[in-house]
């Protein structure tokens, strides 16, 4: 026996050997040289990207008197940058994506703080900077909790019935806060009707609209060229052309920052203040619980957002995104991103993801190098970013607001309903004039009322029948199908569909009144309801079922309801109440029509339970030529017993069966184990023809329901039947062919109705 010390060392050597092979692989695959470089050159320029987009996201939150501690914002977003990219990088599901802090919460929080700023007098400054660093780190981690909580319980999939227009009426609606907000920051003026003569004054003017008018370009170009790599390419040129401009000029760099067209530079030290919880303890939380509304629209919307990003990477990149397993890790990410003082809520970016996979780079490297680029930018390179032309800044935070409006308002105009078209703009209005919640409530408001007014319009009919058309699965003698399909009229079907509330409710009402009132057509007796493929039945509905109830009482007509759920007829039975003798509830449509059937047989066929002979039944059918008694002799008569088996699915089929009395189920076996009834046989029917002439195997079984008596008529009896008496065999194959026909032709009738 071997020591159990030798085992431990032994699988340890094993377990060793086994991380050190992967490790191997993994660092021979990552740094491999070409693969290496293009994930150097991806996280370069998403480095770019995202710290040129932290100090523009920093401008426009930070703006007004809290403007001295912008750098403390940037800090604040590099952190967020760092933890994230870290974390998402080294877990994602699809390696290559990397995140960022998104438009939708800056631009609310750059509502919020100037609603602080608004709020709060200039002495309590530091105040109300602590306040707002405590919402920004409590709303990342509030987004984290909720972005791991839809994840462990898979529920991500709930966020995509938030209405479409209301999301893009969101979105254009921050493109309008992120441009109004450049506007305010740079002029000191709220961009509205009253203002719009001060705004476009040349002294105001100078101030923004050269940061538009380069907005609108890099809008108009990436319209026309859609290059992955032209948005940097562009932001690159935009550099040099301006220190080109700057050498033209003469203009030195102290005379351009004193002009505002150079950043002002930014202090290292207050990048990473120090965010104690003693400190924090000096905000107002009073503040903090006014911006509540505003803080969960930020979490609501980082969901939307997260979803539509990974969704429009799975279809750029033809790639399955584990939903709920980015959720979770997102989630994680920045519930460390806030407790490690960063706070802004990110997660994947849809473009800088796409870019990196254009450039080869689907690798993990790039989002731990983009973490250690926005680190080094951290810790000593922001001196590099006061060179950044303010045209670049403000521009790329208006190209963002723009990009967002000509996407909805323009590129809407073309591809939305008129009716979706008119909620955004009406969400994008609302959110001007009364902010970014009271707009989003209006929307969704008014998307409900849409919804309403459009599914009362959708018919909740999915196929008006009657029994002419439309019959059971019971098979009965040619002449009782006959009575049927002629007095079927008398039994109106309404099969239902979709979601049943007031409005399609209704629908159902005026249908079943019409038709009562109709005296071009035969009066009806019965009028069937099927809930088959009906989603649900709501409260408001049960007023209109008691019109119907009431209705049909006053006519004297039975109210047949099929495939009723559980839920919906407790509903039903509680609120309309269902114990009336007038009222037939059937678990199956089937069930429901052979009952009516019955019932019309009862009235216009009373003697057709009666049984008779088969010698009998055979001489209402064939020709008084044809010597019945002879017939018979071919036939051999038994009796089964109920549960018997006639024949079995899968058997060779050996003649046909004639069904004296009693009454025969048809069953198929669809799985191991699990049966379906295909039909019901009753006295005066014939089966098994269509295999006594193909000489197949059965397809189904045949089960006695009750006592029944049955006649077999096998095929060698048939063929002597032929060489003794040709004419009686002619007769009953004209008989046979007749009763088929027949048969296709109420079939036929069925389909084409």
């Amino acid at each position: 026996m071997s020591h159990p010390s030798l085992k431990n060392s032994y699988l340890k050597v094993v377990l060793d050997s086994y991380y050190f092979s992967k490790l191997s692989t993994f660092i021979q695959k990552e740094f491999h040289p070409l693969r290496f470089f293009s994930s150097v050159t991806a996280s370069l320029i998403a480095a770019l990207i995202s710290i040129i987009w932290a100090v523009s996201s920093s401008h426009l939150i930070f703006s007004g008197s809290l403007s001295p501690y912008i750098s403390i914002g940037i800090g604040l977003i590099l952190v967020s940058n760092i933890v994230t990219g870290l974390l998402i990088a080294s877990r994602t599901s699809l390696p290559g994506i990397i995140p960022s802090i998104q438009e939708p919460p800056v631009a609310i929080l750059s509502v919020i703080a100037s609603t602080i700023i608004t709020q709060s007098s200039v002495d309590n400054i530091e105040t109300t900077l602590l306040s707002l660093i405590v919402i920004i780190i409590l709303t990342g981690v509030l987004s984290g909790i909720v972005f791991f909580t839809l994840g462990f319980f898979r529920l991500g999939s709930l966020v995509r019935y938030v209405p479409y227009p209301v999301i893009g009426g969101f979105l254009a609606g921050t493109g309008w806060l992120l441009i109004a907000g450049i506007i305010d920051n740079y002029t000191g003026i709220k961009v509205s009707f009253d203002n719009l003569s001060h705004l476009f004054s040349w002294e105001i003017l100078i101030h923004w609209f050269p940061e538009f008018f380069f907005a609108l370009s890099l809008v108009i170009i990436l319209r026309f060229y859609r290059h992955f790599l032209l948005l940097p390419c562009l932001i690159f040129l935009t550099v040099i052309l301006f220190y080109l401009f700057l050498s033209i000029t003469g203009i030195s760099l102290d005379e351009a920052r004193g002009m505002g067209l150079l950043m002002e530079p930014i202090n290292q030290e207050n990048l990473l203040p120090p965010l104690t919880v003693s400190n924090l303890k000096n905000a107002d939380f009073s503040i903090v619980f006014r911006n509540l509304p505003q803080m969960f629209s930020i979490i609501l919307l980082g969901v939307i957002g997260l979803l539509l990003n990974i969704s429009g990477i799975e279809v750029a990149l033809e790639k399955d995104i584990a939903l709920n397993h980015e959720l979770k890790i997102t989630g994680i990410a920045n519930i460390l991103s806030g407790l490690m003082g960063g706070g802004l809520t990110s997660y994947v970016s849809l473009s800088r993801s796409v870019l990196n996979h254009r450039l080869g780079a689907s690798s993990r490297v790039v989002g731990w190098l983009l973490s250690g680029f926005c680190a080094l930018a951290l810790f000593g390179g922001m001196s590099i970013l006061s060179l950044l032309p303010e045209i670049l800044i403000g521009g790329l935070t208006l190209f963002l607001g723009l990009n967002f409006l000509v996407e909805w308002l323009y590129d809407g105009w073309w591809k939305l309903s008129k009716s979706d078209y008119f909620l955004v703009l009406l969400i994008v209005v609302s959110i001007g004039y009364l902010g970014l919640l009271q707009g989003i409530i209006v929307g969704l408001i008014v998307s409900m009322i849409l919804f309403v007014i459009k599914s009362s319009r959708f018919s909740i009919l999915k196929k008006i029948s009657s029994l002419c058309y439309c019959s059971s699965h019971v098979q009965r003698s040619s002449l009782e199908t006959k009575i049927i399909k002629k007095h079927g009229d008398r039994v109106y079907i309404l099969q239902l569909q979709g979601w049943l509330f007031f409005g399609t409710a209704n629908q159902l009402f005026n249908n079943i009144r019409n038709r009562l009132y109709d005296v071009d057509k035969p009066s009806i007796k019965f009028v069937l309801l099927d809930f088959r493929v009906v989603n649900g039945l709501d409260s408001s509905a049960l007023i209109n079922f008691i019109k119907i109830k009431q209705l049909l009482k006053s006519y004297s007509v039975y109210l047949i309801l099929t495939n009723l759920t559980i839920k919906d007829q407790q509903k039903l039975q509680k609120q309309v109440g269902l114990q009336e003798d007038f009222i037939h509830l059937f678990e199956e449509m089937n069930i429901g029509l052979a009952w009516c059937e019955e019932q019309l047989l009862a009235q216009y066929y009373p003697t057709h339970k009666s049984c008779h002979l088969l010698e009998t039944q055979l001489s209402n059918y064939l020709p008084p030529s044809v010597n019945i008694a002879k017939l018979m002799s071919y036939l051999k008569p038994f009796k089964l017993l109920p549960g018997e088996v006639l024949f079995t699915q899968g058997q060779l089929s050996l003649g046909m069966y004639f069904l004296e009395s009693g009454r025969l189920s048809v069953v198929k076996e669809i799985a191991p184990g699990k049966t379906k009834c295909l039909r019901t046989y009753k006295s005066e029917t014939i089966m098994g023809e269509m295999g006594f002439y193909s000489q197949s195997n059965h397809s189904a079984s045949v089960i006695a329901d009750e006592h029944s008596t049955v006649y077999f008529f096998s095929s060698h009896a048939f063929k002597r039947m032929e060489r003794e008496e040709p004419k009686l065999a002619s007769a009953f194959h004209k008989f046979i062919v007749k009763l088929l026909i027949e048969r296709f032709q109420y079939r036929e009738q069925e389909m084409q109705n």
